[in-house]
């Protein structure tokens, strides 16, 4: 065995040993307090995600049924639009509504997704950068809703350039498109909107090529848009933008 040296004082090896045994004594009194104080954190964490559990299952049946009272007004106003701008005004902006509560209801589904995995021990360490990547997003998503554009054009960008959560990557270069298209950006819309559809299960794929479309109209290309609303049609019959689709089709 080695001695210590330090300066000119040399410890003696049974010295040394005297004082590794009372430091390692102290370790495991140290280790048991901090295990029995990680325990009660993870109890207490456990009980927070249970509650935050119940609250977003409430809230996701409320937006469901806000959803479908939403699309029935819609489908009904389609239904009797005519030649009114008026009615026309009232479609697009309960189509906006009900857009922005499809969206919300993504986001509550993710998280409450992601609840029920922490609370049966998986996902350690992904909930809170979630979390915020959701709380971030229904911010943009109320600046949309207030027609502040600009500002949810920013908060759609910084999202769109984040990882946080995959699940929702596309919806975020479809809002920034949707942003684009009410500045009458219809260049930079398009941009957005064909980066939506380049994820093959995004949740925005109908709605992107019907804005797709309504954006190459807006520029006068006629063909681009009927291509685009075609599209529609092959890729997504059974979309709630379908009917909408041939509607515009047929009124080129």
């Amino acid at each position: 065995m080695k001695l210590v040296r330090r300066g000119k004082l040399l410890l003696f090896p049974a010295l040394l040993l005297g004082i590794n045994l009372l430091i390692g004594g102290c370790g495991e009194s140290i280790t048991a307090t901090k295990s029995a104080q990680q325990a009660a954190a993870d109890s207490a964490t456990i009980g927070t995600l249970r509650a935050e559990n119940t609250q977003l299952r409430r809230s996701n049946a409320q937006l469901e049924q806000d959803k479908k009272t939403l699309n029935g007004k819609v489908a009904d106003l389609t239904s009797r639009l005519g030649q009114s701008s008026q009615q026309w005004q009232d479609l697009q902006d309960l189509q906006a509504r009900a857009n922005t509560l499809d969206s919300q209801l993504t986001v509550e589904k993710q998280i409450n997704s992601e609840l029920n995995a922490k609370l049966a021990g998986q996902g350690a360490g992904s909930i809170t950068t979630a979390s915020e990547f959701a709380e971030k997003y229904r911010q943009a998503l109320r600046l949309f809703d207030r027609r502040e554009y600009s500002e949810a054009s920013d908060a759609f960008k910084e999202l769109s350039l984040s990882n946080a959560d995959p699940g929702l990557a596309s919806n975020t270069h479809y809002w920034l498109g949707e942003c684009y298209y009410a500045a009458q950006r219809y260049r930079d819309a398009i941009g957005e909107f064909e980066k939506t559809l380049t994820y093959p299960r995004s949740y925005k794929i109908g709605a992107a090529y019907l804005m797709l479309g309504m954006s190459y109209l807006r520029l006068g290309d006629k063909a681009k848009a009927r291509e685009s609303w075609q599209s529609l049609l092959n890729r997504v019959p059974k979309s709630i933008y379908a009917a909408r689709a041939r509607k515009y089709i047929s009124e080129l």
